[in-house]
């Protein structure tokens, strides 16, 4: 079910999103990496009102299994968040860095995630104001979440045609090395 819906909420993004930007980010590229970033960041400031909101909440909301969503859940997610953002600068510094690339990626799927759970417990308390600001977020992450894969996809794929040229250089070398060292012998094997 949770799979349905995230299906229709991604085809509803991606539809949204397609139309309000540019073709280059439909295919996130080093050139436009600096805009996204700065869209990323802005996308996660009102994580931060929501989270005080879910804080000091009077009405107690109530997870899957009938806890209370606590204060320590929402420092969790405000450290996570936290934890994102240094990912987002990590990788900020380096744009062509796989690892921070992938780091950040799982990170904002994790939010993502998470953003649809606290929609869900949202909606299932009635609160349907603040399910609807949680799933416009995880909408935003979704559409982030699918421009990141492609570049660390493209990442990857970059990093595997260099590495594939290396090693077809490395193999060329070899073979010169290896008839270089026959001539040698020939050569020696030849002198009285």
């Amino acid at each position: 079910m949770r799979q349905v819906i995230l299906l229709i909420a991604a085809l509803t993004a991606s539809s949204v999103f397609s139309d309000s930007f540019g073709a280059q980010e439909r295919n996130l590229t080093v050139e436009h990496l600096p805009e996204f970033l700065t869209r990323y960041r802005d996308g996660l400031r009102p994580l931060d009102s929501l989270y005080t909101e879910l804080a000091e909440e009077r009405l107690p909301l109530r997870e899957e299994g009938g806890q209370l969503l606590t204060r320590r859940y929402v420092e969790d997610r405000r450290q996570a968040l936290d934890e994102l953002r240094r990912s987002v600068a990590e990788f900020d510094a380096a744009p062509l860095d796989l690892i921070a690339a992938l780091r950040l990626f799982l990170q904002s799927e994790a939010l993502a995630d998470d953003l649809f759970d606290l929609a869900q417990i949202a909606y299932d308390n009635n609160r349907e104001e603040l399910g609807r600001r949680l799933s416009q977020l995880q909408g935003v992450m979704d559409h982030h979440n699918a421009l990141l894969e492609s570049y660390a996809l493209n990442i990857a794929g970059e990093s595997q045609r260099r590495l594939r040229a290396l090693e077809s250089e490395n193999a060329d070398l070899r073979k010169k090395l290896v008839t270089l060292s026959d001539r040698g012998k020939a050569r020696e094997g030849r002198q009285p």
